[in-house]
């Protein structure tokens, strides 16, 4: 990008930025939310895969051989609920708990030293099927609430997440000899561990709410039909743990990008 054009994009974003500054002068008390909670139950998907690797060494015919994972977290299954309650004027505190699950591979790629020659390993690969992830979110969001519509909300939010993640992970394989020269293997089975731990994460996120049940044909005489409504929540939380498989350390990123759609209540 030349200087001309980044110094083009900087004015436009200013631009942009000192307009809606402008603007929100004007529809400020016309966003202030008329309703003081806000109440939630979505369900979900994580599209986006996550991806980590661990490499184990351990000794073998007074050599040191080694099997290394890849790990593919695709996506999964989201259960999601929310409190918000309007602090001052736009803004507000919500609190969320967020169950996420998925069931995914491993690939595996070994090696092996010779029983009786130094320096010449064998290899060989295979797959782990079944291996689950579970991750139980506490999100604390800072939201800040505009009511653009008598039917339609929008928010922005960000805030620290508490986050408990359990990971199967690999902590062993198994191989069978093919026969004399000893010169090939082939994997045989694996050995699974189940690792746990809490960590503090970050999370931000857009939702937006519409209540226009109230407004559908035959549905008009009912007036509590106008705190009941349907939303979308586009929210990603970051993340990230050390899990120890069988004394070797595994990094692991937690969280992603997540989207939810559901009930919403205001009262």
């Amino acid at each position: 990008m030349t200087k001309t054009c980044w110094r083009r994009g900087r004015y436009g974003l200013l631009a942009v930025v000192l307009t809606q500054l402008a603007l929100a002068t004007e529809v400020d008390a016309q966003a202030i939310p008329e309703h003081d909670i806000g109440v939630r139950v979505d369900f979900g998907w994580r599209p986006a895969s996550r991806t980590f690797a661990g490499t184990k060494v351990f000794p073998a015919f007074s050599e040191q051989g080694n099997f290394h994972t890849d790990y593919e977290i695709s996506g999964g299954g989201i259960l999601d609920g929310g409190l918000s309650i309007l602090l001052w004027r736009n803004l507000a505190v919500a609190l969320d708990v967020v169950s996420y699950r998925s069931v995914n591979r491993a690939q595996i790629t070994s090696e092996i030293p010779h029983p009786f020659f130094f320096d010449l390993p064998r290899s060989a690969s295979g797959e782990a099927a079944g291996l689950e992830r579970k991750e139980l979110g506490l999100h604390i969001r800072a939201q800040w609430v505009s009511e653009l519509t008598d039917w339609l909300i929008v928010s922005v939010s960000s805030g620290p997440s508490l986050i408990n993640a359990k990971q199967d992970l690999i902590s062993a394989v198994e191989h069978t000899e093919v026969g004399f020269p000893f010169d090939e293997i082939e994997f045989d089975n694996h050995i699974v561990t189940t690792q746990s731990s809490t960590i503090f994460g970050w999370n931000a996120g857009v939702d937006m709410d519409a209540f226009v049940l109230d407004r559908m044909p035959g549905l008009k005489r009912f007036d509590a039909l106008d705190r009941i409504g349907l939303g979308v929540l586009l929210r990603y939380v970051r993340g990230a743990v050390d899990f120890n498989a069988d004394d070797t350390p595994v990094q692991v990123d937690l969280g992603g990008l997540q989207v939810t759609t559901g009930l919403r209540l205001r009262f």
